[in-house]
């Protein structure tokens, strides 16, 4: 498959601030059609009924944290957060496209900080204490061996692989999960966090950050590790909010 298109999304009511335009505008230097998904064109994209009944009761960043997941396993191509771009994409993605062996491509990740908490994740979840116990050997696993795995921000996929097929399954399996106490306690602020105050008030939003991307995705990219190219540019990190 050709791979020419780079998804964005922005899924909040309230404009783009600057400097995320300032980010928005430099994605071109990709050399990929840079395609911004919001709340006024999405439907033209997919049946909104398709949606996971717990998507509207998400944090807006919980939201694309779904979306790039729905567009990567459904269309394929490239998703990169809203931040500045100055290197083309196009010899990564065309070593990807023309590889009978590769499922996808991103920037390894660049340090054992930034994996998914899937320890943190558990302890807020109130998980058994087995559960515990084996999700912080997981993550720590994932600590010692995060260069092979790929960042969360930046990436491209081939559509239907088995990396987005798992991954695609497993963020349906939690958000079932979630659902009856998202009824309940649904996002109230765009970056909302399980347990943080917001106007005096302890947050029981039941989400924790990285549980629906971070701590799906970087286990599964690092069980595929040979099938991931890990030759994107990052985009740049600084100066984009």
């Amino acid at each position: 498959m050709k791979i020419d298109r780079l998804y964005t999304f922005w899924t909040g009511e309230n404009d783009i601030p600057e400097k995320r335009k300032e980010c928005l505008n430099s994605m071109i230097n990709s050399g990929l059609n840079v395609v911004l998904i919001n709340n006024k064109n999405i439907g033209e994209y997919l049946d909104l009924d398709s949606l996971h009944p717990a998507y509207f009761k998400l944090n807006l960043a919980h939201r694309a944290d779904y979306l790039r997941a729905y567009f990567m396993h459904h269309y394929g191509g490239a998703y990169s957060d809203i931040k500045k771009i100055n290197e083309s994409w196009v010899p990564a993605c065309e070593r990807l496209s023309q590889s009978e062996k590769l499922y996808a491509c991103g920037y390894a990740e660049i340090n054992r900080h930034n994996v998914g908490n899937i320890y943190q994740s558990t302890m807020l979840r109130k998980d058994s204490k087995l559960n515990v116990n084996f999700s912080y050997i997981k993550w720590r696993w994932l600590q010692l061996n995060y260069k092979k795995t790929i960042g969360n921000c930046a990436f491209v996929f081939k559509p239907y692989s088995p990396i987005t097929e798992a991954w695609w399954v497993e963020l349906n399996r939690r958000l079932d999960v979630l659902l009856p106490e998202l009824e309940e306690f649904s996002a109230g602020y765009p970056k909302e966090r399980i347990g943080h105050f917001y106007d005096g008030v302890i947050s029981k939003y039941p989400v924790p950050w990285t549980f629906i991307l971070g701590d799906i995705l970087q286990p599964l990219t690092l069980k595929y590790t040979a099938y991931v190219l890990k030759e994107l540019p990052l985009p740049l990190f600084i100066n984009y909010q």
